[in-house]
């Protein structure tokens, strides 16, 4: 997958939700101008109906004609609204309109715009068509104002509606980008990391079988060497496929009520012996009945990994303190210990993948720098949190935040695990 894959997969995400959006802040102006437009002429209609059917209205706005069958004679009624010029305008119209009907109209006449409805009327002993005209134009100023507004502000949207999608595409993007990166990362360096384990484990066999004569008890430093190479890659593709697990969400299905104090303690004295041995004083404290939602084994991966760690950049002499309390909401389990501390510029990666504070012993050690990271990613998906503290030549200390056991909480994770397992039947 290159940058081409990851642009074409961009414009998914961006083309689509952009036409729904435009076409939905159209449509919205659209049906905003419409409603405006037939409301207000609506409302015009009623006032003509209303001034046609009765009496001359006594508005300044309106002027009444009224002619006979044969159109003569005739006569007008209006206030002095309009000037004469006006007036014998709209008269010049509404009786040069031919086949005048009781439905409402509407012209332009010296730049102004009316509306008209003609009627059969009974005046003087005679039937009569009696146009009852309404100058309107502000009525239709305002539609036309009305529909200036709504394109600026259909523009505005399609606008902002494309610069909300552009940005929150590249975020879209961005997590299936950085879990590529990260798989792109992880093929690399632990190709990297295997390629040494098996050059060495190679060139020991080749020794063995290069004195076909030898003994076992002759190539024992040999098989000794390849050994030691193989459980090294055993642990590293171990840890690999534990990383791929949290990544793919696939949570621990064993999870359950957990008492984090027994489980801590447990993993406190298993290291006790190995502090003895480096002459490193463990000390342990912790409140009583902490319980989280969790598994056992994960509780114990996450600890291991902290007390492993600890016990590793610890001198002779110095000293690992463990504590674990209880807050409102959280459990805090806080690992500290005397040494040399980390830098500030090593300190932001220190949860990276294969990330190594000292990497000067990196082909015969058995840590490959997954240790942490397995940790981060067991802690977040227990929607918890991990960071870490140092001074140089002073102490290094991670904090592990895990919220406390409540039902929501279990039944929330329980549902994930749940939906994990139907995928993968689907699938399988």
């Amino acid at each position: 997958m290159d940058d081409k894959v990851f642009k074409q997969l961009q414009k998914k995400f961006f083309y689509v939700p952009l036409a729904i959006g435009w076409f939905f802040v159209i449509l919205a102006c659209l049906l905003v101008f419409a409603v405006t437009r037939i409301q207000t002429i609506i409302d015009l209609e009623n006032s003509l109906l209303k001034a046609s059917t009765g009496p001359y209205f006594q508005a300044d706005n309106y002027v009444y004609v009224v002619e006979s069958k044969n159109m003569d004679p005739m006569a007008y009624y209006s206030q002095n609204y309009f000037s004469d010029e006006e007036i014998q305008s709209v008269i010049d119209y509404v009786t040069q309109k031919s086949n005048p009907s009781s439905s409402s109209y509407s012209f332009i006449s010296n730049g102004r715009r009316y509306m008209c409805t003609s009627r059969s009327v009974w005046e003087n002993g005679e039937i009569k068509t009696r146009h009852t005209v309404m100058e309107c134009t502000k009525s239709f100023d305002f539609i036309r104002l009305m529909g200036v507004l709504l394109v600026c502000i259909c523009l505005v949207g399609m606008l902002a509606i494309f610069l909300f999608f552009y940005y929150f595409s590249n975020k879209a993007i961005e997590p299936v980008r950085q879990s590529f990166l990260r798989q792109q990362e992880l093929i690399a360096n632990a190709s990297h990391e295997l390629k040494t384990p098996l050059t060495v484990a190679r060139t020991n066999l080749e020794l063995i079988a290069s004195d076909p004569n030898s003994t076992v008890k002759d190539n024992e430093k040999w098989l000794s060497s390849a050994e030691y190479q193989i459980a090294r890659m055993n642990t590293l593709i171990l840890d690999m496929l534990e990383l791929t697990r949290y990544d793919a969400n696939k949570i621990n299905s064993s999870r359950g009520e957990v008492l984090l104090n027994d489980v801590i303690e447990g993993m406190t004295l298993s290291f006790e012996a190995i502090c003895y041995e480096k002459s490193i004083a463990l000390e342990y404290v912790a409140d009583d009945n902490i319980k989280i939602y969790a598994s056992k084994t994960e509780i114990e991966k996450i600890v291991g990994i902290l007390l492993d760690n600890a016990i590793k950049y610890t001198p002779q002499n110095g000293k690992i303190s463990m504590t674990v309390t209880k807050s409102r909401r959280h459990a805090t389990i806080a690992v500290t210990n005397t040494g040399v501390g980390i830098d500030k510029e090593k300190l932001q990666h220190i949860f990276d993948r294969f990330f190594k504070v000292d990497a000067s012993h990196k082909e015969t050690s058995n840590s490959f720098g997954l240790g942490l990271s397995i940790a981060k990613s067991i802690v977040d998906s227990l929607k918890g949190s991990i960071k870490c503290e140092s001074e140089v030549d002073k102490f290094t200390k991670f904090t592990v935040e895990l919220p406390l056991f409540n039902q929501d909480l279990a039944i929330s994770l329980k549902s994930k695990v749940d939906s994990s397992r139907q995928h993968k039947n689907a699938k399988s």
